[in-house]
């Protein structure tokens, strides 16, 4: 399935890409399941984001870039993390140094599997309405470097 096949909102496309993005958050949590909290959080160089903060990150991009536009009644899950976990994307606004990513002991990792489940939870239940267009190529920022987390997301 490419965007050529894709319509706004073309029924069929809909289980497909659910599934799709489940198996992409999915490989990220296989790829961390043995990481301690405390391994989560190590980061080995300025430019390398730890793992705990990469899953967050991968969270905030559907939060922030697809639930925050295009899901009416959606609720951030929490404000603070518009801050913390934005990358380099600056028309959203301020955002943690990348080199102080590894000094966050805060949220626990619990917390951002909180996060996570909530942020896919509203994925799934908004993918009906969403403009399908362009999606069926979607994986999450990392997810084509998911070796970067194979460890060190």
């Amino acid at each position: 399935m490419n965007d050529a096949e894709l319509g706004r909102h073309d029924v069929d496309a809909v289980p497909v890409l659910a599934q799709r993005y489940r198996d992409v958050r999915r490989h990220t949590d296989l790829l961390a399941r043995h990481l301690t909290d405390e391994d989560q959080c190590i980061q080995s160089m300025p430019d390398a984001s730890p793992a705990k903060w990469h899953r967050a990150h991968t969270t905030w991009f559907f939060e922030q870039f697809v639930l925050a536009v295009h899901a009416n009644t959606y609720v951030p899950f929490d404000p603070a993390f518009c801050f913390l976990f934005n990358s380099y994307y600056e028309a959203v606004g301020a955002r943690h140094p990348r080199p102080m990513r590894g000094m966050l002991t805060r949220p626990s990792c619990g917390e951002i599997d909180r996060y996570r489940a909530y942020v896919d939870d509203a994925m799934l239940r908004a993918l009906p309405g969403l403009p399908l267009r362009g999606m069926a190529t979607w994986r999450t920022p990392g997810a084509s470097r998911s070796s970067s987390m194979a460890f060190s997301p």
